[in-house]
């Protein structure tokens, strides 16, 4: 039984949360197990939702606490309360919890002993229950059916509203080298996408056609891999191809005055790339002659932002593709040159950046195109 003490530490969290803005709340509490459930782990949720649960264990949600970047960024300071919100979303998976700041300073936060902290739920980072699991009654989007355990049918779950919580975070905090930048939501909302009915859930969660649970009939459910740039948080481990396809649509053509390089954002709702200031694409293109030997330099492009963090972060440029936007370009051909190879890649950061945080093996991009073109 929660003892009067961690109630009132409890109550006074979620009060200190909900003076603050959205993003910056937890999804729940996680404390009460649903009637039907053995646990509130994955493993629990997977043992009917079998290849559900496969899915979210390659996915970028399931690394969310154990991601080596992520724990480097939260050892840098004392606002890591900020960042277990999204990358631990239940306040059972959180060590302390805040309950209030110290002369309003994010870095001074007044702290308590989560008394009821889950270890091991906390690993599974971003879990089945984070988005499931409300107050003890598990949320869904409303398949029918006769589930073994009641389900609460949420229209969050067929819109953007809950991918928002964490992936539309936007704030800066004088005097501080760290901001939020994460405004996929709102990019989504200035594009073409909206008006025709698309949204987070539309791309990122496509849909098949299966068994929601071992022995249910075949229906039309949501895949949990949540398609993105398809670069791994863990070498090995990452969903299959099929399930990230590019956001660029990359064509190319040899013509008399060059090979001529056509850029598209064709499949991200959103600005490409989005979420990480640090993320870029590049399109590259070589050239050989006929004894495979290179001529010329190679040409580059870039797509991405460019931000210095000290003393204060500040944006400098920003050349990242919006919702369906093209661009065209035409790269010369130099003396000797018979074959032309176009290729584009996604990044997570640059190597020197890896290399500053001691990131050594981690991994940094994903080819995402690759083009020969001749006359």
């Amino acid at each position: 039984m929660e003892s009067q003490g961690a109630a009132a530490d409890l109550q006074r969290a979620q009060a200190f949360f909900d003076s603050r803005p959205l993003y910056e709340r937890p999804l729940g509490v996680g404390h009460t197990v649903p009637v039907g459930l053995g646990s509130m782990s994955a493993a629990s949720c997977g043992a009917c939702h079998t290849e559900i649960y496969e899915e979210w264990k390659v996915s970028t949600h399931a690394l969310a606490w154990e991601d080596r970047q992520y724990q480097v960024e939260i050892a840098k300071s004392d606002n890591r309360w900020l960042c277990l919100n999204c990358h631990t979303p239940l306040l059972a998976q959180q060590d302390v919890w805040p309950v209030g700041l110290i002369d309003d300073d994010v870095e001074r936060p007044q702290l308590v002993d989560n008394s009821s902290f889950d270890a091991d739920l906390r690993g599974e980072g971003i879990t089945c229950a984070s988005c499931h699991v409300r107050e003890g009654v598990i949320h869904g989007p409303g398949l029918g059916g006769e589930p073994p355990h009641p389900v609460q049918v949420d229209t969050d779950f067929q819109s953007e509203a809950l991918c928002l919580r964490c992936h539309q975070a936007t704030a800066t905090y004088p005097g501080k080298t760290f901001t939020c930048v994460f405004n996929t939501g709102q990019e989504w909302a200035n594009g073409p996408y909206p008006a025709e009915g698309k949204n987070c859930v539309s791309c990122h969660m496509p849909e098949a056609q299966r068994p929601a649970a071992i022995g249910g009939p075949v229906r039309t459910v949501r895949q949990h891999w949540w398609r993105g740039a398809g670069i791994p948080k863990v070498a090995g481990v990452h969903p299959p191809p099929q399930a990230n396809p590019p956001g660029l649509g990359l064509t190319a053509a040899w013509q008399a005055d060059g090979v001529h390089i056509d850029a598209v954002n064709a499949n991200a709702g959103h600005y490409l790339p989005s979420g990480d200031p640090e993320r870029w694409v590049q399109v590259v293109v070589t050239f050989h002659n006929g004894a495979g030997q290179a001529v010329g330099e190679p040409w580059m492009q870039r797509y991405g932002q460019e931000w210095t963090w000290w003393p204060e972060p500040e944006k400098h440029g920003d050349t990242r593709l919006a919702p369906r936007e093209s661009r065209s370009y035409v790269v010369p051909l130099p003396s000797g040159a018979s074959t032309a190879t176009v290729v584009a890649s996604s990044h997570r950061m640059s190597e020197e950046t890896a290399g500053y945080h001691e990131l050594e093996g981690y991994p940094l991009s994903v080819e995402t195109h690759r083009l020969t073109v001749r006359p």
